[in-house]
């Protein structure tokens, strides 16, 4: 088994491709519609409301009954903030400013970690309140 895909559930599309556009310097690679749009082979946008505008509540060609119970089920737990994807750059002080400059998202302090290894990195968050850990060579 290898990861495909990690999908990021996203309440404003526009927002969040402009977000990840600009982080990850790039523009998508594939979309379809408003629903989903695809960056590089492991990170793509899926907006829910979409499928809540033209999913009703009865199967039909679209969508069958168990992707329609599963869609509405609330199970209560945040959608946000459960797993912190982590991206490794060649200069973390360099991105660090970029990513300061550009004024995407907010960003924190450079922070430093040494218990098995010396690790440094800072952390941005996207539009929908997800956390972004940013690490990679930092030279003081």
């Amino acid at each position: 088994m290898v990861l495909g895909t990690t999908y990021i559930f996203v309440a404003d599309i526009k927002k969040s491709v402009d977000f990840y556009s600009k982080l990850l310097q790039e523009e998508p690679k594939k979309a379809n519609d408003g629903r989903w749009v695809q960056f590089s082979d492991k990170i793509a946008l899926y907006n829910k409301a979409y499928d809540a505008e033209i999913i009703g509540t009865e199967p039909s060609e679209r969508f069958n009954q168990a992707y329609i119970d599963d869609f509405y089920r609330d199970t209560g737990v945040p959608k946000n903030n459960l797993v912190v994807f982590n991206f490794d750059v060649e200069d973390l002080k360099s991105e660090y400013e970029r990513l300061k400059r550009l004024d995407i998202g907010k960003v924190s302090e450079l922070m430093y970690v040494n218990v098995h290894m010396p690790y440094w990195y800072f952390n941005i968050v996207d539009p929908d309140g997800n956390t972004l850990e940013i690490t990679g060579k930092y030279e003081i």
